[in-house]
């Protein structure tokens, strides 16, 4: 058997879907508002730098890579030294790239052969 249902309780029923129905509503709307503001490019890039700086190692990273930089910025000036040549630009291009690589890779050996030096030469 089905329940019939009176004028009453339909109405009630159907005030309360309709206020469930406002309910869902505006929580799309602020669910939708909330991603369009994370999408921004601005949010994303902040979120992205943030999540990149707290990721473990990254200090390490950072000094690695400017370390390779700076060597290979340095043996490229010491390699073409002022020289006007295309061919010794193009192959001081190539030094730089490849002793930065070897730098980098090697930060904590080459530092640690740096203390040694400096722990010699200050006794």
């Amino acid at each position: 058997m089905t329940h019939q249902y009176t004028a009453a309780e339909l109405r009630l029923e159907i005030l309360a879907l309709e206020a469930r129905s406002r309910q869902m509503e505006q929580d799309l709307k602020y669910s939708a508002g909330t991603l369009m503001t994370s999408l921004k490019p601005t949010n994303l890039i902040k979120s992205t730098f943030r999540s990149t700086v707290k990721a473990p190692g990254f200090g390490k990273n950072v000094l690695r890579g400017a370390a390779g930089l700076a060597a290979g910025f340095l043996s490229k000036k010491l390699f073409v030294a002022g020289s006007s040549s295309v061919i010794k630009k193009a192959i001081g291009t190539v030094v730089e790239l490849g002793v930065a690589k070897a730098v980098a890779g090697n930060a904590e050996n080459i530092a640690s052969s740096g203390r040694k030096l400096m722990n010699k030469v200050i006794k």
